[in-house]
Order: structure tokens, then sequence, then C-alpha cells
């Protein structure tokens, strides 16, 4: 699955395997406990204006540090980001287990953004830097998919965990909390075993001088490029968030919901499986725009049929829809700027996410405490059709 890169030694060659097994650890972790921080919140009391606010801060810090962070990879430290961002991660989730009010979840929730931020800069930051050209396609469909697959792993386990230690009286979710700590320790072994790039050697191997925010954000297609993969993420975060709440409305139970959640990720990795076969096929521009236009419709009549059979298959068409679009838009990230810029540029466009995790919440929350759970998909729906104009704007005569 990984082509060594010329010059690199045994360990430093056999290093997308461990990047690979690690995503896909962390991954599942972050997945699944979003989904159990909604529950949190309702198990402490909480309403639909306190999860807005809660799941918002998730964002708070990455959206502050991504750039920097990308700075530092790019300079040559992916391999002490991501063991910091591994540490950390099994420090949150430890914290969201053991929180007894709204204030020390939303701190762990915060914690927990925060390391999310520098495994995912690390991750992303390292193919570029130890991919061929014409490997990076593939290795970000691959390290999207390690992602899908933790996604989809990690919600079975947080689901059956927290229904074996729940009573019929309410849902518990400190044992699931638990579990997923546990789940993210695994990944420890794979971060250390990531090669130390250095950053004589990362300045040696990247051709183009580094380039500042403003020009990233000037050069043609980075606005649109970053606005889908925001609207991209912040409609998954939006489905994880309220979806339990829309589910609770419609008296679905946990593991219902887990199932439903899973089904979305599943299709993800489908689409990410045969994403380079796709390619050769479907122009990038095509899919691209069906990524956020396509996915409008089924996001739109998820609370309008409160039917668990029917959201499952149009979780499934949403999911693989943002299962191509999400890899494919760092690699159009990735081609606007110079070599010696692609971290930072990741991060600009995890920055924009970021920006749109704090304010799609805080907004859906909002909706939600006015017109309920089943508006917020609604809204949600209608950003991704402006989404899908503006990247049609972006690549039609292009040879994306």
């Amino acid at each position: 699955m990984t082509a060594a890169v010329p010059g690199e030694s045994g360990r430093t060659a056999r290093w997308y395997p461990h990047l690979w097994a690690g995503t896909l650890l962390t991954q599942a972790a972050y997945n699944a406990a979003r989904m159990l921080v909604s529950y949190r919140v309702l198990e402490l009391g909480g309403d639909g204006t306190a999860l807005g606010v809660i799941t918002a801060l998730f964002a708070l810090l990455p959206l502050v540090v991504a750039v920097p962070v990308g700075r530092a990879v790019d300079n040559g430290h992916p391999a002490g980001v991501l063991r910091a961002g591994v540490a950390a991660t099994v420090a949150a989730l430890l914290v969201l287990a053991l929180s007894t009010d709204l204030v020390v979840l939303a701190a762990g929730n915060i914690l927990l953004g925060f390391a999310q931020i520098l495994v995912t800069v690390a991750g992303q930051g390292f193919i570029p830097l130890l991919s061929d050209a014409r490997d990076i396609d593939r290795r970000f469909a691959g390290w999207a998919l390690a992602t899908s697959i933790g996604q989809t792993a990690g919600l079975p386990v947080a689901g059956l965990v927290t229904s074996a230690s729940s009573d019929s009286g309410g849902v518990s979710t400190t044992a699931g909390l638990l579990a997923l700590a546990v789940l993210a320790a695994l990944a420890v072994p794979s971060a250390l075993l990531m090669p130390v790039v250095g950053a004589q050697r990362a300045r040696a191997e990247q051709h183009g001088a580094a380039q500042s925010v403003p020009t990233m954000l000037a050069t043609p297609g980075m606005r649109p490029a970053m606005f889908s993969s925001l609207v991209v993420l912040t409609s998954m975060d939006v489905l994880a968030a309220f979806l339990p709440v829309l589910g609770h409305q419609y008296g679905f139970g946990v593991l219902t919901v887990t199932v439903l959640l899973m089904l979305r990720t599943g299709s993800a990795i489908v689409a990410r499986t045969f994403l380079p076969a796709l390619l050769r096929v479907v122009p990038r521009r095509w899919m691209l725009l069906a990524a956020t236009l396509c996915s409008a419709a089924p996001m739109a009549l998820i609370p309008v049929i409160p039917n668990p059979v029917v959201i499952g298959v149009f979780l499934v068409v949403v999911g693989f829809l943002w299962g191509v679009g999400q890899p494919l838009t760092m690699s159009w990230v990735v081609s606007l700027v110079t070599e010696r810029s692609r971290a930072s540029a990741l991060s600009l466009r995890l920055t924009g996410n970021r920006l749109g995790q704090v304010l799609v919440p805080l907004g859906a929350g909002g909706i939600a405490g006015v017109a309920g759970a089943g508006s917020v998909f609604l809204v949600t729906a209608a950003l991704l059709g402006l989404s899908g104009g503006f990247t049609w704007r972006a690549v039609r005569g292009t040879n994306l």
C-alpha cells in the first residue's frame, strides 16, 4: 500500500501503515465521543442551546492554533505534533468521562478539539512531505478511508458499552467515554513509530517559498475549496450532534441512532475505497460538486420522514457523497500552493472548518431551541446547496 520515498530508511519507508493505524484509532475515539458528548449534555441536564454551545467549543482552540500548528509541521515537526495530539486525546476523554457538570464537560470538549487538530494536521502533513506527487491523491484517499473506518468502528464500541452500562431510567455515558480513552491509548505505539523528519530535511525536499495566509486566501479556488470543506464537515457535525436529539424526539433508542450514524460513516468507507477508481472515470470537478449540491436534498428530508429505515437510506447517500468530497478538497487545496506551504494550506482549510464548527453549531443550537432539532437539518441543507454553487463557479472550465 505504501511506496517508499527515495532515500528513505527502512523505518521511514514504513511510515504510512503506522499513520493509517493511528488515524483509525484516534478518529474512532473522536467521532464516537461527539455522539456521547451529546448524550452527556442531556444526562447533565442541558438543553439544545447548551448542546450547541458545547459542540461549538470543540472547535474553539483549533480555530486559533491550526495555522501555527501547520507551520510547525511544514518546518519538520510532524512527529512531535502527532505524539502530543494522541496524548491530549487520552487526557480529554478522561476529563469527559469524569465530568460532573456542564462546565467541566465543556472544558473536556475544548481539549478534545485541540487534540484532534494536532493529530489531524500532523497526519495530513506527513502525506505531502513523505510522498511522491503521483501518490498524494491515493494517500489522501487512504488517510480519509482510515478516518471513515475509525469513525464507523468507534460508534458500536461507544454505543454497546453505553447501552450495557445504562438502566431504564436514562443514559449513562461514563463507561463509554472510558472505553474510548482506552481505544485512543492504543494509538500511542503508532505515533511513537512515526519518523522524525527534521527541519533541515523538510526544507531541503520542498520547493517554493512559504506563503502567507493572505497570499493563500487570494489564490483562485482557495476560498471555494475551503467553503466546500467547511460545509461538508459542519454538516457531519450537525448530524452527529443533533441526530441523537431528533432520534430522542422520535423515540429512537441509543443503538438505533448509533446504527444510523454508522450507515453514514460506512457509506463513506465505500466511497473512499473506490475513490481512486472513480477518479479514472469521473472528472474530479463533478465529484467535488456532487459532494455538496447533491447531498442537500437528502439532508433536508431527514426530519421530514421520521422513519429509521428511510433516514438510513438518506444517510447512505450523504455519507457516500461526503466521503468523496473531503479527500478531494485536501488534494484541491494542496494543488493551489507551493510545496513549502502544503501543511499550512491544509491547516488553513482546517481553520475554515473549525470556524464553521464554531458558528454553525451555535446557530444550530439557537435554531433548535426555537424551532426544534428538525429545522437544523433544513438550514444545513441550504448551506450545502450554496456551497455547491460556489464550487461550480470555481471548477467549471478547469482541469480539476
